[in-house]
């Protein structure tokens, strides 16, 4: 016993002083080698090492590495070396290799040695593991060898670690550990832990690791049977076999898969789960905990739905087809030629009938029915189309009234006559059976067909015709004088104006109702009228009524009211230091009249502001109190002449005791006229 612990005391000596010496090592390899762009070995290690364990070897530019030497064995080359980054690059220690300098050779016939040697050391050694076939999350493996005392961690494939504290038992020359569940078939490897247990300073190191020769072999689950097949999406599929206690998930066609927490059932033989709806054709795959998977060999085939019926066909845009089959249930969208997009099924349908509303756009051709594993079946549909059987009248004068009789005409979104479009929102009405639209002034002269256009963009073409004679529309060129003043005479020159019983002007509420009553010459091409004296003033349009009770409208003319003026001169520049004065005699004022003011900005002036007062402070340019906040001695821009006010009773009563005068104030400002609107 003492003995045994001794030669234990040695042997970790001589571990402490190689890693001494594997320190050394890698401080003089960093200091004799250089970068710039060549290949440097700055360390390796561990050192010593045991046969079949992993070296590490640090350093630079390590992608230029072709090949590794370590002496007593064949260069290592190819995949044999393991590329982590252009910094590291590991290789496995043949069993034939011996201690001496580690040799790098590069793809241009460098060669890099080291300065120190490679040493071994033999302390872990798996001589077996016991039973070599196992089921993970059920079974445990016995490795038998010697130092096993030192392993802090045993890797299974694929990279599944097993920490000690896990281990069954542990001795120097046996070890129990459990399969995990995630483990896979493969070599396993045994690790000191130098990565996750920190030496007496803190610090942790690069690992030993210990492959094994032998390799394990995990059970999985397998597949014998899937049925029934074919099946339908959503109906329950039983998948037959072994192992199935190692199941995770089942994954259908289309990489849809379902946890095994939402199977139906299951044991280790049998598997019971619902097809989802998106699903697809394909081999069916029991994936295991350690994601592995296993898959059928039969491939699952997914039922489609079968169309035996469309009605009705031909169908109407805006209407509902109905189809009758089997398995319909499947289908989870409807694309109709014509469209971008699948229409939606109604709801209420069945596993034999379903109703598809039919979008505006649909057109003649193939009905696609999808289902969500993205399979389909399809139908030929036709679309319903309008039809013309009467156009009255048939003979028009271009702007007359138009009746189309016929059939499924509330299809119909435009159409077109004499060569111009007239769109749905023009129509004066519109049935399935009758349309009535006001033809255009614009029309052209001749004979011609109509032709209807369709909510899908279908045309219809009349086969009977239909012709457009000149209009009897009176036509307005031009207006002179404008402006026009109230009471004075405004001519109207342009076509047919002959047709005009009467003009009429705006009143003061903005309505056609002032037809004039005093006319100078009325020609074909010319009326001359007299503007009513209490025609509304502004930029407006007269309405010219016919003989046939049809109304028109001309282009704008602008319409002055009459003025009287109350003062004109010239007074100002007026400032805030005075007052100025203009008279103005109150009793050629009413209440309700428009009062203007004239007025023009003086040059010279770096600014102009400008009130009135009757009685009190009255009125500002362009609603200056609101625009500043109550004050009263806002700026002008220098450009503006004339400003108008409504006049009350209150403003006439103020001139009236200002003397019977309006008085002003302000800067730069100087006024010319005062006048009312008659």
């Amino acid at each position: 016993m003492k003995r045994y612990r001794l030669s234990a005391l040695l042997k970790l000596c001589l571990i402490v002083v190689s890693c001494l010496a594997f320190i050394t090592a890698c401080e003089k390899d960093n200091n004799s080698q250089t970068n710039g762009g060549k290949v440097a070995l700055q360390s390796f290690g561990p050192c010593p090492i045991q046969r079949g364990a992993e070296l590490r070897i640090i350093g630079t530019n390590l992608d230029q590495v072709t090949s590794i030497i370590l002496p007593g064995t064949a260069a290592i080359t190819g995949d044999d070396i393991k590329r982590i980054s252009a910094s590291e690059i590991r290789v496995i220690v043949p069993q034939d290799a011996t201690p001496g300098i580690i040799s790098l050779q590069t793809s241009n016939q460098q060669t890099i040695s080291s300065i120190t040697s490679l040493t071994f050391s033999e302390p872990i050694i798996i001589s077996t593991i016991t039973p070599l076939t196992v089921k993970p999350g059920t079974d445990a493996i016995k490795i038998t060898g010697d130092y096993l005392n030192l392993i802090e961690e045993i890797i299974f494939t694929d990279n599944v670690h097993v920490l000690k504290s896990a281990f069954t038992s542990q001795s120097r020359q046996e070890i129990d550990v459990p399969v995990p569940l995630k483990a896979q078939s493969g070599t396993i490897i045994l690790s000191n832990g130098a990565d996750i247990v920190p030496d007496a300073n803190g610090n942790f190191g690069i690992p030993l690791w210990i492959y094994s020769t032998d390799t394990l072999n995990v059970i999985q689950p397998a597949i014998t049977k899937i049925s029934p097949n074919p099946i339908k999406a959503g109906s329950e599929l039983t998948i037959t076999g072994t192992n199935f206690d190692l199941a995770d998930s089942v994954s259908f066609g289309g990489n849809v898969g379902v946890g095994m927490q939402n199977f139906v059932s299951v044991s280790a033989t049998q598997i019971q789960v619902y097809v989802p709806a998106n699903a697809s054709d394909g081999v069916v795959k029991v994936i295991a905990f350690s994601g592995a998977g296993t898959e059928s060999i039969d491939t699952l085939k997914l039922t489609l739905p079968a169309i035996t019926s469309v009605a009705p066909n031909p169908v109407k845009n805006g209407a509902t087809l109905t189809v009758t089959g089997s398995d319909l249930d499947l289908i989870s969208g409807v694309l109709f030629t014509g469209c971008a997009n699948d229409t939606t099924v109604n709801s209420g349908g069945t596993a034999t009938q379903i109703q598809v509303p039919v979008p505006a756009s649909a057109t003649d051709g193939v009905v696609t029915f999808n289902t969500l594993s993205g399979q389909s079946v399809t139908a030929n549909v036709t679309l319903v189309k309008p039809t013309i059987t009467d156009i009255s009248p048939a003979t028009i004068l271009a702007g007359d009234q138009v009746t189309i009789t016929g059939t499924d005409l509330d299809l119909v979104i435009s159409l077109t006559v004499g060569g111009i479009s007239i769109a749905q929102t023009s129509f004066i009405s519109q049935s399935a059976t009758q349309i009535v639209i006001q033809s255009l002034s614009s029309c052209a002269v001749g004979t011609g067909n109509i032709v209807l256009t369709t909510v899908n963009g279908t045309q219809v073409t009349s086969t009977q015709q239909i012709t457009i004679n000149t209009p009897n529309i009176p036509a307005v060129t031009s207006i002179s004088p404008s402006p026009v003043t109230v009471g004075n005479m405004v001519s109207l020159s342009g076509t047919r104006l002959n047709l005009v019983n009467s003009v009429v002007f705006m009143d003061a509420s903005g309505n056609y109702t002032l037809a004039a009553t005093q006319y100078g010459s009325r020609i074909d091409t010319l009326i001359e009228v007299y503007v009513p004296t209490n025609a509304k003033p502004g930029t407006v349009a007269l309405q010219l009524n016919t003989y046939d009770g049809k109304q028109y409208t001309t282009p704008n003319v602008t319409i002055q009211a009459t003025q009287t003026d109350l003062w004109t001169g010239s007074i100002g520049p007026i400032d805030w230091s005075g007052t100025f004065y203009t008279p103005v005699d109150p009793s050629l004022l009413t209440a309700g009249q428009t009062l203007g003011i004239d007025f023009v900005c003086d040059p010279s002036a770096t600014y102009w502001q400008w009130e009135v007062m009757v009685g009190s402070w009255w009125t500002d340019f362009e609603n200056w109190a609101a625009i500043n906040g109550g004050n009263h001695q806002p700026n002008l821009k220098g450009t503006e002449t004339n400003i108008e006010f409504t006049i009350t009773q209150t403003d006439i009563d103020g001139i009236k005791a200002e003397g019977n005068a309006m008085l002003f104030a302000g800067n730069g400002v100087v006024i010319k006229r005062v006048y009312v609107n008659n």
